[in-house]
């Protein structure tokens, strides 16, 4: 039987699809802990704002895979999240907390416009439904899947306990929705075959009461203090104020303390206060994605150390194509990485590694990281997907993919680099010609990329003609967008890549058959996507990824219109093939 709360908050997730926007900071937030690690927080109402405004609406969405019949299983489980008491208008939240490997424990949290209605629907779909009371809220306790749902009159909370040691090796713990309830809405289908049993088997955790455990816990969680709240951290705080459609809040410090003493205490001090925040917003043609790295006390003194530090945007200038089809450039100190393993202690394990494995027995860490700038570039162009006869079977041919691209990266110090680039290891893979260094005669096999390096450049492509082209200067990267590379200059990072070259390229016969028409679908989608970092600024750093779209309609719309159409293709596709019993 699928687990019925699991079934409502996924639905009121998937659907949340449906119903209006506020500015605040969610209630529901305050129930977060501290210990919270990783975060997804989802906002139906501006999600539902968006999708409602555009004519979509969850009974359009149904119609347009299959009939609208009510006795459909995910219509009627639509209908049922409707009057099951949950607020499909307010923000869910779905939280990972790291106590300890005992202790840890996913949760899921969200509001309840009605929770008489709510207690009717799980006493209605839970086969052995026994509410209890604890102080000021309600509670199920579901022994089959060890965890526990709470409630009082505006908020919903579920608890299931993991094991943190295990559930970084990947998975929700087995019960947890990680798809469509049931599979394909199958009201008699288990809610394991919802994730890898294997997983969930190794990711579930049980403690020896795990009831009192969770109940407690569930306990803490309505009463928590503001300062035991993740709402009281700023990083937090200033992500939901943002008001994103997507909200993804990341604090490893909690994840490190759990592992006890696997994690250096070093690396523990110098972790305090780094926090990752992330939103994502479904605007008119694109997707808008932000993110903030919040750095605490001893990594911004090291970020600050080295100053600002921007991309070259020459390394890309005279990139010698006008058919770009991506490219990076980045500027980053080396230098701050030494200081980061300096401060964890483990500068000396990694000279000693360095000496053992270069066989050069005065290398150390600082030689290989003052031996580089930090200034690197990539850009891949020109792709072409061909027919080519084959070189094993006479008579047939294969296919074949071109591709020119090229690879960067500025020298820094002299003395430094002549340390690194002579060393023993190296010697087999590079040899000295006149003032460069080139592959060895043993590398230079067919196939193999071409390499150059002298005392300013480290440069590496696809073949020597691209080489020698990039290196002769004489080329000028076009048909990028201007005003874009502009927006790199005094950052330290920017990148770009162009969806519809890339499928432009791809011949549609190459494509098999049965997948053409949803290839079409995908193809016309998107344009392309640029990204952005900016400098540190003291505290924190930004960056902004934007995934532009074909179409001027809000990409939450086409990316929805995209998923009903590719089901009903499939959908038809089935029906058609006699084979497939119903």
């Amino acid at each position: 039987m699928t687990k019925m709360f699991s079934k409502v908050l996924l639905t009121a997730v998937t659907a949340a699809v449906m119903l209006s926007a506020c500015s605040k900071v969610p209630d529901q937030s305050k129930y977060i802990p501290k210990t919270a690690g990783v975060v997804l927080s989802i906002n139906s109402k501006q999600i539902t704002n968006k999708l409602v405004t555009n004519g979509l609406t969850m009974e359009k969405m149904f119609s347009a895979l299959q009939d609208q019949d009510t006795s459909n299983p995910a219509m009627k489980a639509w209908k049922d999240a409707e009057n099951s008491g949950v607020d499909l208008q307010n923000n869910f939240f779905v939280s990972v907390v790291f106590n300890n490997s005992q202790q840890s424990y996913v949760t899921l949290t969200g509001g309840l416009k009605d929770a008489g209605k709510f207690e009717a629907y799980l006493k209605k779909n839970l086969p052995n439904f026994t509410m209890k009371k604890k102080d000021d809220f309600q509670y199920v306790w579901e022994a089959d899947q060890d965890a526990v749902i709470g409630w009082t009159k505006e908020t919903v909370i579920y608890i299931r306990g993991v094991d943190a040691n295990k559930l970084k090796n990947g998975g929700l713990p087995g019960g947890m929705p990680g798809g469509i309830p049931g599979g394909g809405f199958d009201e008699d289908e288990d809610d394991s075959s919802a994730v890898d049993s294997a997983v969930a088997t190794q990711v579930r955790f049980q403690t020896p009461d795990a009831e009192a455990t969770w109940v407690a816990e569930a306990d803490h969680l309505f009463h928590l203090k503001k300062d035991e709240s993740a709402a009281d951290i700023t990083a937090f705080h200033d992500l939901l104020k943002n008001n994103a459609d997507l909200s993804v809040y990341v604090n490893p410090e909690p994840m490190y303390a759990s592992q006890g003493a696997a994690i250096p205490a070093n690396l523990k001090k110098l972790l305090e206060g780094s926090y990752y925040t992330g939103g994502v917003n479904f605007e008119k043609g694109k997707v808008v994605m932000e993110g903030v790295s919040y750095a605490g006390k001893d990594l911004s003194d090291i970020y600050k150390k080295y100053g600002k530090t921007e991309a070259d945007v020459k390394l890309l200038e005279q990139y010698p194509s006008d058919n770009i089809l991506g490219f990076m450039v980045y500027g980053f100190d080396f230098r701050m990485l030494g200081d980061i393993v300096k401060a964890t202690g483990l500068d000396g394990m990694a000279n000693i590694s360095l000496r053992m494995y270069s066989g050069n027995q005065n290398l150390t860490l600082d030689d290989i990281l003052n031996a580089f700038n930090g200034q690197m570039f990539f850009a891949a162009s020109d792709l072409n997907v061909r027919k080519a006869p084959s070189t094993i079977v006479t008579g047939d041919s294969v296919t074949r993919t071109d591709l020119k691209w090229v690879f960067a990266m500025k020298v820094g110090d002299k003395a430094a680099f002549d340390k690194v680039i002579s060393t023993p290891a190296l010697q087999t893979f590079v040899t000295k010609k006149g003032d460069k260094y080139v592959l060895a005669d043993m590398m230079q096999q067919p196939g193999m990329p071409a390499l150059s390096i002298d005392d300013k450049l480290i440069a590496v492509a696809n073949d020597q003609p691209t080489l020698d082209a990039y290196l002769g200067g004489k080329g000028k990267v076009g048909g990028l967008d201007n005003s874009f590379v502009s927006k790199i200059k005094g950052n330290p990072m920017g990148a770009y890549i162009n969806f519809e070259k890339i499928a432009a390229a791809i011949p549609v016969n190459d494509i098999p058959a049965n997948g053409q028409a949803i290839a079409g679908q995908v193809k016309d989608l998107l344009k392309d996507a640029t990204a952005v970092t900016h400098p540190f600024d003291g505290k924190s750093q930004r960056s902004e990824v934007v995934l532009n779209f074909k179409k001027d309609e809000n990409s939450l719309v086409q990316l929805v219109n995209l998923g009903t159409n590719v089901a009903r293709i499939v959908h038809e596709e089935k029906k058609a093939d006699t084979s497939v019993v119903y």
